[in-house]
C-alpha cells in the first residue's frame, strides 16, 4: 500500500510539473511576442498534448466505471444539472451578499484573471473544456483515484483533494469555491468509479462563468437559490441511488 502511495504521489507531482510549466512557457511566449493571443494558443497546445498523452497513455482510465450501459445518457444530463446548480447556487449567493462590494480587490482580481486566461477562441477553448479536463485528470484522476486505490478513506481521500485543488486556484472566496466545487466532483468520482461525469461538471462550470443576476430582485435570487439547492440535491441523490449500491457490491466480492 505504501509503494502505491508513492507512485501516486510521483506521478501527481510530475502532472504538477508539466501543468506549471504549460502556464509559464505560455506567458514566457507572450510576453517575447507581447500578445495575450498567443499565451491563450500556447497554453491550449501544451494542454491539448498533456490530455493525448495522459489519456493515451491510459495513465487515467477514461470509463463510466459504475455507470451502467442504460443510464450512461440519463448521467450525462444529471452531470450537466449538477454543473448548472451549483453555478445558479454560487452566482446567487454572491449576487445575495453583494460580492463584490465585500470583497472589491478579490472581484476585480477574478475579473482580470477571466479577461487573461480566455481571449479568443483559444482561451475559450483552454479555459473552458482542456483546462478542465487536464485538472480532472490530475486531481481526480491521478490523485484522487491512486488515494482510494492505496485504501485511503474515502473522505479523507477527498478532502485532501479538495485543499490542494483549493490551493492551485488561489486564497480568498475563491479558494473556498474550488474547495467547495472540489468536493463535489470528488464525490461524483468517488460514488461512480468515473472520471467522465467530474469532467463533465467540471466544463460546463467553467463554461457558465460568464453568469450574471445582478440585475434580478432579491426575491427571485432567494428562488434561484432554493431551486438551484432542490437540483442539486437530486442530482446527488440520482447518483448515490444509481451508483453506490454497486460500490457496495463491488467491494463486498472477495478478492
Amino acid at each position: 500500500m505504501a509503494e502505491r502511495l508513492g507512485r501516486t504521489v510521483l506521478r501527481f507531482l510530475i502532472w504538477c510539473f508539466f501543468y506549471c510549466a504549460v502556464a509559464v512557457i505560455g506567458n514566457i511566449v507572450g510576453d517575447v511576442t507581447n500578445s495575450d493571443d498567443v499565451i491563450s494558443w500556447t497554453m491550449l497546445s501544451g494542454a491539448i498534448l498533456m490530455t493525448v498523452v495522459y489519456l493515451g497513455k491510459r495513465y487515467v482510465k477514461l470509463s463510466f466505471g459504475r455507470i451502467e450501459r442504460r443510464v450512461v445518457f440519463p448521467a450525462v444530463g444529471v452531470s450537466v444539472l449538477i454543473a448548472v446548480a451549483y453555478v445558479f447556487v454560487l452566482v446567487s449567493v454572491f449576487t445575495l451578499f453583494d460580492f463584490e462590494h465585500l470583497f472589491p480587490k478579490e472581484s476585480e482580481s477574478l475579473e482580470e484573471t477571466g479577461k487573461l486566461l480566455f481571449p479568443g477562441i483559444a482561451g475559450l477553448l483552454y479555459g473552458c473544456i482542456f483546462c478542465p479536463i487536464l485538472e480532472e485528470i490530475g486531481l481526480r484522476g491521478i490523485l484522487l483515484g491512486g488515494l482510494l486505490k492505496s485504501r485511503c478513506r474515502p473522505w479523507l481521500a477527498i478532502l485532501i483533494t479538495a485543499i490542494i485543488f483549493a490551493l492551485l486556484h488561489g486564497l480568498g472566496v475563491h479558494s473556498v469555491v474550488s474547495f467547495v466545487f472540489a468536493i463535489i466532483v470528488g464525490w461524483l468520482y468517488w460514488s461512480t468509479g468515473s472520471i467522465i461525469p467530474s469532467m463533465i461538471v467540471h466544463i460546463v462550470n467553467n463554461s457558465l462563468s460568464f453568469i450574471d443576476l445582478s440585475d434580478q430582485t432579491e426575491a427571485a435570487c432567494m428562488l434561484i437559490l432554493v431551486g438551484s439547492l432542490l437540483l442539486l440535491a437530486f442530482g446527488f441523490w440520482w447518483f448515490a441511488k444509481r451508483c453506490i449500491p454497486l460500490r457496495g457490491q463491488a467491494e463486498a466480492r472477495p478478492r
